[in-house]
């Protein structure tokens, strides 16, 4: 099993956001030393929260990072020209010595999609035919691509990556359809761990494992990732106490989001089901539950909107010392 934390670079616009990212760097710094795997950023334009662009927070962690898998987790694809996004990454993946992950969504939030003239309506079409497109130039050979929205004759990459055929693409998605998505395009399904519903997962992995075997992949060879929201502390009751106001001041942010909103009116049945806050124990039981339906590779936000780095690091300590040997 490996351990990931999601680099969660998004404050209040009134915060001092150089010092806002030293904390976050000396975070990522103390994962590294901790012996957590990955590290990932985040994506949104015009946001009601000061957020740094993926690109550059990915170059800027990969001296601070160790060993760790980098990647982003995720980046909005249909806001991006895939020839842009496969320069990039290729970049990226020489800087960081082949540990980049591209992961890509198809995005949300119509503020977004209006801000960059894109018409939320074509997102799926857009995504598909990115993912495509930034595999082509991966290759390193000439791109003949007749495509609806990027089209490309002639086209060859600027840099070829360091990785043959370039980082593995993992794909978020949620509904059934963008499950299938997944299985037929990317290297991973990035799955989300913050549906009330405690069916979902379930009924979810098996969508998942039927698109592989569709798709003539095998579902034993595929990475198993899942973001979720997690405190450690010495007890549950601790860790609810300290982690959990932090927490209903970031969900509700969200919720100004009319696609989010679920997340405010129904923010107790996310607190009983999907958010993490425990203890040692209480962890080990829960991830082991995520084990059983196959996931392999747990990506956590270590903290949330104004809680003190003490706090995160405190979080990262104990479950590093704690956790981490029960799957490992």
């Amino acid at each position: 099993m490996k351990f990931g934390i999601m680099a969660s670079h998004q404050y209040p616009h009134g915060d001092d956001l150089r010092k806002r990212l030293d904390e976050l760097f000396s975070t990522v710094e103390l994962a590294a030393e901790l012996g957590y795997d990955s590290v990932w950023t985040i994506n949104h334009f015009q946001s009601n929260l000061a957020t740094p662009q993926p690109i550059s927070m990915t170059a800027s962690l990969i001296p601070r990072s160790g060993t760790m898998t980098l990647g982003t987790g995720i980046l909005i694809l249909p806001l991006f020209h895939p020839a842009h996004i496969a320069e990039e990454f290729a970049t990226l993946d020489h800087l960081s010595g082949g540990r980049v992950v591209l992961g890509v969504g198809a995005g949300y939030r119509d503020n977004e999609f209006a801000a960059f003239g894109v018409d939320p309506a074509t997102r799926f079409r857009r995504f598909d035919e990115s993912i495509r497109l930034i595999r082509a130039l991966w290759s390193g050979e000439t791109v003949e691509h007749d495509g609806e929205f990027y089209p490309l004759s002639g086209g060859t990459i600027g840099i070829r990556p360091l990785t043959p055929g370039g980082p593995p693409i993992w794909i978020g998605a949620g509904g059934r359809t963008a499950v299938r998505r997944a299985a037929r395009l990317g290297d991973a399904w990035y799955a989300p761990g913050n549906s009330p519903n405690p069916g979902y997962l379930p009924k979810h992995v098996a969508v998942y494992n039927e698109a592989l075997a569709e798709y003539g992949k095998d579902p034993a060879s595929v990475e198993r990732p899942i973001g979720v929201e997690l405190y450690c502390a010495p007890t549950t009751q601790q860790a609810v106490e300290t982690a959990l106001p932090y927490a209903r001041t970031e969900y509700a942010t969200y919720a100004e989001y009319p696609a989010l909103r679920w997340q405010r009116d129904r923010f107790d049945e996310l607190v009983r089901h999907t958010l993490l806050l425990g203890s040692p124990e209480f962890l080990i039981e829960r991830i082991g539950a995520l084990r059983e339906l196959g996931f392999n590779h747990v990506i956590f936000r270590p903290g949330w909107l104004g809680m003190p780095v003490e706090k995160i690091h405190a979080s990262l300590r104990l479950f590093a010392a704690e956790v981490f040997p029960a799957f490992r």
